[in-house]
């Protein structure tokens, strides 16, 4: 799922910034539909409490496609960044560069999307684990995010956050306390209740005040769209 902000289709000569949020498992892509994300963007937008972005929503197949893999080009990462994330670019306004792409995931989403952000510096530098379901993570050690952090994590904007009778609370902790150690760029929140659409649903101002602190505040001053990226030479 996609979602534009207000009067995109007035402004065809800027680019837009891109958050990807990610759900938990065994949810979908209407995950963050049903925890009021559209609304609230729109909302925050159309009164200049933010400026406007694009919102997009993967989804994992019902059949629990990629659930288990753990990295690499046959894995959900793969397939986010060889695949899902080339065709928005090509679809949509989008502001290619890492400091205008943000990614972030719930639980087994949180996991997924700190991976992915930390395997792949050069497309993003903003990233969230929002209960990241880090306890329950079997990684082999090229795709672990304790290992990745340990790597470099320079230019980064990292955030984790979980809920004080959240089961997820105490690897959450551990990851950000490497990351500490690792001089990175991190913000931690303890939010209110356990591992349930209610803590996410109450963050939600949380987060969506991190990702987009260091994007442009209005259409105005969005940079201008240079056109869809050329595609790589086979």
């Amino acid at each position: 799922m996609v979602h534009l902000p207000p009067c995109y289709d007035d402004y065809p000569d800027k680019a837009f910034p891109v958050l990807y949020m990610l759900h938990g498992w065994p949810l979908d892509e209407r995950h963050w539909i049903t925890l009021g994300i559209d609304e609230l963007v729109d909302d925050w937008i159309s009164r200049g409490m933010i400026g406007p972005f694009i919102v997009v929503l993967p989804g994992v197949s019902s059949d629990g496609l990629y659930v288990n893999s753990s990295g690499g080009a046959w894995s959900f990462e793969g397939m986010f960044v060889d695949e899902l994330l080339p065709l928005v670019d090509q679809t949509y306004r989008t502001w290619c560069d890492p400091a205008a792409r943000a990614i972030g995931g719930i639980s087994r989403g949180g996991v997924w999307s700190i991976e992915i952000a930390l395997r792949h510096q050069d497309l993003f530098s903003i990233v969230g684990g929002h209960s990241p379901a880090l306890a329950l993570n079997r990684p082999m050690p090229q795709y672990d995010p304790f290992l990745l952090a340990k790597q470099g994590v320079a230019g980064m904007r990292i955030y984790l956050d979980a809920g004080n009778l959240d089961w997820a609370r105490a690897s959450t902790l551990h990851f950000y306390d490497v990351l500490v150690e690792y001089s990175a760029d991190v913000t931690y929140q303890v939010h209110e209740g356990g591992h349930v659409d209610a803590l996410w649903r109450g963050g939600l101002v949380d987060y969506i005040d991190f990702y987009t602190l260091t994007w442009p505040r209005s259409f105005d001053d969005l940079p201008l769209w240079e056109g869809p990226p050329v595609a790589d030479a086979p």
